[in-house]
């Protein structure tokens, strides 16, 4: 893989790129803006400075945070079938920025050879710390065992791999703790936060300052009451994640007859964390990953055109700054894998090709650069 990311951090936070980027977006703001409400660009003209390599005539600066929260797009990822992501990308004709991995809290090789492989040919690694036992059958694991220290010599060994790294990277506690498998299964929602905090304090306390902390729900309008119980604090979260699905004909999903846009999806939680979410301290400026997305088939054009709306979505989201394709099957009539479904791989693929969600690898080499000066 050519241009990998960012290869270390900054440690004096925010790394200004100034960068000449076509067709981006500015900085972040807190609520969308109305594509009606923008002012239009004038028509395209012939552009030498492009031909030359040169920065466009249209530019922004585009900044990179130390916790890899770019303000000229969003990143594109997945959580790839099998954990099959050079399949992915073949089919797809692009590399992901992220790839999505799952992990117990009781495997003390984490990141293990898939993680540190991922990272060496160049992309970010998001790995979800599961509250099971990944090396016992993935039985659950109670909140208040977490609280109480039992996990802590295999979360210790994690957290110091992450750190030698040297590199960001991305880690979920128990993702869905809003869920029905988990919200009052493992533990109650104030068992949650304190657990989140434990690991968070103590990855801090064994160095592993280039942890990016993303707190994940699911986005479902009807949890969206549970989530200020589930709140860990500004301190601890980095990021806030949310999944943004299409289960239309899904057998898991009772009644689900209908069709959901990615925006349809995406919209309420949004919303609601801008509106909402400073009642409950939760810090709307902080940047989002949409941290599952995908849709079952409804239809060859409009499992395309599913795909190829998500850029121009996010371009009114502007809060996203990285979006992860859910690439797996969780039932026969609930399948998301883009590799099974020639309509989704098109409209995928297409997506990924617009600047918003492709990034240069200018952004990537001036970031990698930009880093490893103090």
């Amino acid at each position: 893989m050519v241009g990998g990311p960012v290869r270390g951090m900054a440690a004096t936070g925010a790394v200004l790129l100034a960068l000449g980027l076509t067709s981006v977006g500015d900085g972040p703001t807190e609520a969308a803006a109305p594509a009606e409400d923008r002012p239009r660009q004038s028509p395209s003209v012939p552009n030498s400075a492009s031909f030359l390599g040169l920065p466009s005539t249209v530019e922004t600066q585009c900044t990179v945070s130390d916790i890899l929260e770019p303000s000229c797009g969003v990143w594109w990822g997945a959580s790839p079938d099998g954990d099959d992501v050079a399949a992915l990308e073949a089919a797809v004709d692009r590399d992901m920025d992220i790839v999505y991995t799952w992990r117990g809290i009781d495997q003390a090789d984490v990141p293990g050879d898939r993680e540190r492989r991922m990272i060496a040919e160049g992309r970010f690694v998001h790995t979800n710390i599961e509250a099971r036992r990944f090396t016992q059958g993935r039985s659950d694991i109670a909140y208040r065992d977490i609280i109480a220290g039992e996990f802590d010599s295999s979360l210790r060994s994690q957290a110091r791999a992450i750190a030698e790294l040297d590199v960001p990277y991305f880690v979920t506690f128990d993702h869905e703790a809003d869920g029905k498998a988990r919200y009052n299964n493992r533990g109650t929602p104030e068992e949650f936060v304190s657990s989140w905090r434990h690991i968070v304090d103590l990855y801090r306390s064994e160095g592993a300052d280039n942890a990016i902390w993303v707190w994940n729900v699911t986005g479902w309008p009807g949890n969206l009451d549970r989530l200020p119980g589930l709140w860990p604090g500004n301190d601890y979260v980095d990021w806030i994640s949310w999944e943004a699905y299409n289960m239309t004909g899904c057998e898991k999903m009772n009644d689900w007859n209908h069709v959901d846009s990615f925006e349809d999806a995406l919209a309420p939680t949004y919303e609601w964390i801008q509106q909402e979410g400073p009642k409950h301290g939760i810090d709307p400026r902080k940047p989002v990953m949409i941290g599952e997305m995908g849709t079952t088939d409804i239809g060859a054009s409009a499992t395309t055109k599913w795909y190829t709306d998500v850029p121009d979505v996010l371009r009114r989201y502007e809060r996203v700054r990285a979006v992860k394709l859910w690439d797996s099957e969780v039932g026969a009539d609930c399948d998301f894998r883009i590799l099974a479904n020639e309509h989704a791989r098109r409209g995928f693929a297409q997506a990924g090709k617009d600047p918003y969600v492709n990034l240069p690898e200018r952004v990537r080499r001036l970031a990698e650069y930009a880093v490893t000066r103090d």
